[in-house]
């Protein structure tokens, strides 16, 4: 793993007549040239994999489980550097922290691009929904499914949400 543990986390906001800010434990860091806020923390994450690209099927996700950390995240996906290679069109399920503050368990994710680098990986893994898997799984492997596996409309933007909120544009930043 690289020595810098900074993470950063994306949000995608509707600026509108509004100035953005953010509740602690994060902070944000302003970039006009991009859509997103950054909050930045540090916080370790553990893949699972549940299906990989060559068709291997672990249900439980209990067969390969891949230490990281998450670089950023944002409402696709996340960047996350492993010790270990991941393919693309691996199918995993993640367990991460924000800020030692929300636990966030089962998140569903697919294996969208891969890079190696002087022994790490970094790995972009987008969130997918159930529904998304019916495509990709056969009936009886989604039968086989843990029923406590979400999306990220059900977890990580509910957790973000609580932490990001707008002021009026006379309100100055904290």
């Amino acid at each position: 793993m690289k020595k810098d543990e900074k993470v950063k986390y994306v949000k995608d906001v509707t600026a509108g007549e509004n100035d953005l800010a953010v509740r602690k434990p994060f902070r944000m860091n302003r970039d006009n040239q991009r859509r997103f806020i950054r909050l930045e923390i540090s916080s370790p994450m553990t893949l699972k994999k549940i299906k990989d690209a060559a068709g291997n099927f672990w249900p439980d996700g209990d067969w390969h489980v891949i230490n990281g950390m998450i670089l950023n995240i944002s409402a696709g996906g996340v960047l996350v550097e492993v010790d270990q290679p991941l393919l693309e069109g691996d199918v995993v399920s993640m367990y991460f922290t924000l800020q030692d503050v929300e636990c966030l368990d089962n998140v569903l994710g697919l294996v969208k691009r891969v890079d190696g680098e002087d022994g790490f990986f970094l790995a972009g893994v987008e969130f997918i929904t159930r529904e998304y898997l019916t495509d990709m799984f056969s009936r009886g492997e989604m039968d086989l499914l843990p029923e406590d596996l979400t999306n990220f409309d059900e977890s990580v933007r509910t957790v973000l949400n609580k932490y990001v909120y707008a002021e009026k544009l006379s309100g100055r930043l904290e």
